[in-house]
């Protein structure tokens, strides 16, 4: 699937990826292996180590079969036994059956407190949650589940590392793509789906784990692997069963040629999986966020069909997904079946004609089954890789794309005094070409209350916007103290400009943590004079725990107007050199109006908390009564600042832009 914007996704459409571009992501991801490395080669050591049953256990077989059972003499073995076990034969080689058997026994019982009763491919130690059959629910498991080769003591050990090693890295990627988010411009913002962002990082971001443990340890596990089981069927079986090495040494490279040429289909539905489960998640943000209009529409039954059919879809992907590794699997299992019964033939002609004993069957399975256990894990390797390399490359997509941090940081200086904001030839085209602002200049100076009007679309919000970095100018400068914000270090931009938007934007948690946002350590004074300040301090009071009540999901137990009053609160208490109110008094009362309007005018009693004489304020105004108060008043059309002026100066121009907005609008009536 070369495009994806049929999953809702208006800036990843692009998601095709080549062999080259797989690999980059490959090289990218292994960073992340580095915080972790001590767990990593603790990983490696572990993971070695549980080869040991592997090779061990099939060899002990052979000697209960024909040495204590068929009670054939040890010493007159019919094959050599590898230099790592001939200790334990020598140790052995005089003892009768019965002391035989023991020995034996108590060798496997070591191996099976050591390393479980299953080890390898076929019966590995795991620790997975309950999931779904979906791409989502399946790679969120990833991050606390664990995997062994072995079981036992070992296999714990082994286990529980993978796990801690799994979230480690896991974490590191999930944490910068959440930073690198909150970073993004709001022209990216604006058309990036909140359900998208939270499938990424939830669902997208585990899959680093399957590519950097997939393609590191596990090759390198999965030779060594093979190559031991290898080398004991060469030694064993080379001088009486020449065949059967070339046949262990086939597997790989036959699992490969029937697993390899699917890697390209695995991308592909992998890719596509992962866009449908984006649209539904994003189905479900977009519906619980705006569930009352969804119901005041009587939408619900439509919005319901909408995502079952997202759903649905979801599924379907999914589906092609378990397809295409059945088909991979198929493949592999017909051949290995196909060797599997030459080397079956081979081993049974032998003790047929009485060259090998019947324990020699025992031991020439587990090891050949031990090279097609690794060579299947190999095989499917690189088509695994394919479905993860999807995921992170959706991660790493949003880490590539620029944030707000222009300037390079060396270069980043914020001014010790903010003292004035200024507008030189500011002009702002948004990506899909329209063009918002023109030749844009003004200088406000600190303790000015500046009111911005116009009609709608003028263009206001966007200018707004750049005093704290949301937009940058798309040509022109705006200075902050006389610093290109471009230059300034992003923190400290948005410590000294505080924006309080149109939209009210509450968290769900109580009162106390929703003012305190933007300043954490700020007193309950403090809390409470910009509360009082705003007109909410009453309204707070008479909640049911006060300051401490939880608002819930953004509040909506409260009324437009009392949200309004609270965002007021939380951008007056971060006391910041450069405050923007969006709008700040359209849902509010006359008297709260005006007693907001009077302490952003200086005209507050002193114990306020408003400190007029270092503050810049911008007012987007709704109504005529805030303007008219203001010291200056830009007025904006078709993104351009068309007048100037204080309310009484622009009124008494005849003709003038502002006169005539203020009489069409009926004189006393909004402005906006």
């Amino acid at each position: 699937m070369a495009k994806s914007a049929g999953y809702d996704d208006r800036l990843d459409v692009d998601t095709n990826l080549s062999g080259r571009d797989v690999l980059g992501v490959l090289r990218r991801s292994l960073a992340y292996i580095k915080p972790a490395w001590r767990l990593f080669a603790l990983k490696f050591v572990l993971m070695i180590v549980s080869f040991v049953p592997i090779v061990v256990a099939p060899l002990a077989l052979k000697i209960l079969s024909d040495h204590v059972l068929l009670q054939n003499p040890l010493a007159e073995a019919t094959i050599a036994f590898p230099p790592f076990f001939q200790p334990f034969v020598d140790a052995t080689v005089h003892l009768s059956p019965n002391g035989l058997l023991i020995a034996t026994v108590a060798l496997l019982l070591a191996l099976l407190l050591l390393f479980g009763a299953g080890s390898g491919a076929a019966q590995p130690t795991t620790a997975f949650l309950a999931q779904g059959e979906d791409t989502a629910t399946q790679s969120e498991n990833m991050i606390s589940a664990g995997w062994s080769m072995a079981g036992g003591v070992w296999g714990l050990a082994d286990l529980l590392c993978n796990i801690r090693l799994v979230q480690r890295v896991t974490n590191g990627l999930r944490t910068r793509l959440f930073g690198r988010l909150t970073r993004l411009p709001m022209t990216v913002l604006d058309d990036q789906r909140i359900g998208d962002g939270i499938y990424r990082t939830m669902y997208d971001a585990p899959s680093i784990q399957g590519v950097c443990f997939d393609l590191t340890l596990m090759p390198v596990i999965s030779l060594l692997g093979a190559a031991a089981s290898v080398y004991v069927v060469n030694y064993s079986f080379g001088d009486k069963v020449p065949e059967l090495v070339w046949l262990a040494m086939a597997i790989l490279p036959l699992t490969l040629l029937f697993t390899v040429p699917l890697a390209g289909t695995a991308r592909r539905t992998s890719q596509a999986s992962r866009g449908a489960g984006s649209a539904t998640t994003n189905r479900i943000e977009e519906n619980m966020a705006n569930v009352a209009a969804v119901q005041s529409h009587n939408a619900d039954v439509r919005e319901r069909e909408a995502f079952g059919k997202a759903s649905r879809e979801s599924y379907r992907r999914f589906r092609h997904v378990v397809v295409v590794n059945i088909g991979i699997d198929l493949l592999s299992g017909l051949a290995l079946l196909s060797v599997g019964v030459w080397a079956f033939l081979l081993v049974t002609d032998r003790i047929v004609a009485g060259d090998l004993l019947p324990g020699d069957f025992l031991l020439a399975s587990g090891l050949f089954f031990a090279v097609a256990g690794a060579s299947v894990t190999l095989g499917r390797l690189w088509v695994d890789f394919q479905g993860n390399a999807a995921g992170v490359r959706r991660v790493f997509f949003y880490l590539d794309l620029p944030t707000e941090d222009a300037a390079p940081l060396a270069t980043r200086t914020a001014p010790k005094q903010v003292d004035s904001v200024a507008f030189e030839g500011v002009g702002l085209t948004y990506p899909d070409g329209r063009e918002a602002l023109r030749d844009v200049s003004f200088r406000a100076a600190a303790g000015e209350l500046i009111a911005i009007a116009g009609p709608t679309g003028a263009g206001k919000t966007s200018m707004a916007y750049m005093i704290p970095g949301f937009l940058a100018p798309s040509v022109g400068r705006v200075l902050i103290g006389g610093v290109d914000t471009r230059d300034w270090p992003l923190d400290d931009l948005r410590d000294a400009a505080s924006y309080v938007f149109q939209e009210h934007l509450l968290l769900s948690g109580t009162v106390h943590d929703n003012l305190r946002l933007g300043r954490p350590n700020a007193s309950r004074e403090e809390v409470q004079r910009a509360a009082r300040l705003s007109g909410a301090h009453e309204f707070i009071a008479a909640l049911p725990q006060g300051y401490e009540t939880v608002l819930g999901r953004a509040g909506e137990a409260l009324s437009v107007g009392e949200k309004q009053r609270l965002s007021i609160a939380r951008g007056l208490l971060r006391d910041t050199p450069v405050l923007i109110l969006d709008e700040p008094t359209a849902a509010v009362d006359p008297e709260t109006e005006q007693a907001l309007v009077a302490a952003l005018t200086g005209q507050a009693p002193e114990d306020a908390g408003i400190r007029r004489t270092h503050r810049i304020v911008f007012v987007i105004a709704h109504r005529l009564s805030t303007i008219a108060r203001a010291d200056r008043i830009l007025f904006m059309r078709d993104g351009c600042i068309v007048e100037q002026g204080s309310h009484a100066e622009l009124m008494a121009r005849d003709g003038g832009e502002y006169r005539n907005f203020v009489d069409l609008q009926g004189g006393a009536r909004s402005t906006s």
